[in-house]
């Protein structure tokens, strides 16, 4: 299942984007199910949005406001023709990065980047940090 990182709405605002609903953050979404209950659960979220490229940023906070989960994502694109008149953009390469802060303040993190969407080559990887990743 692919969740869009943006979506285009000609007939909105900026000051209507700005005030719209937040999305529900799916915090555990790339956590493998063995670790959902060892992680810190965010409560509250931050989430920014770039609005000249398809990237987003995520940070969660857990009681205390700190942090304790984070996701960035981006979605490279170029423009293709399929007829030599009508052009639209094609994703090329995304890379997306969460982690979630362990209970000793160690951060679980999984990295995973699609290098060509046409050929679905994905690679993730999951390691261990002593910091958030920024």
């Amino acid at each position: 299942m692919c969740v869009a990182l943006y979506r285009q709405t000609p007939s909105a605002s900026w000051s209507e984007l700005a005030v719209a609903p937040a999305l529900p953050v799916s915090w555990w979404q790339h956590l493998p199910s063995a670790l959902r209950d060892v992680v810190v659960a965010p409560l509250h979220f931050d989430v920014l949005q770039d609005y000249e490229i398809a990237a987003d940023r995520t940070k969660g906070y857990d009681s205390a406001h700190q942090p304790c989960f984070c996701a960035f994502r981006y979605v490279l694109t170029q423009l293709r023709s399929d007829d030599d008149e009508l052009f639209y953009e094609a994703p090329v390469y995304s890379e997306t990065l969460t982690a979630w802060r362990l209970p000793d303040d160690r951060w679980l993190v999984c990295h995973t980047t699609t290098g060509s969407a046409d050929r679905g080559e994905v690679q993730t990887r999951l390691s261990l940090s002593n910091s958030m990743p920024r």
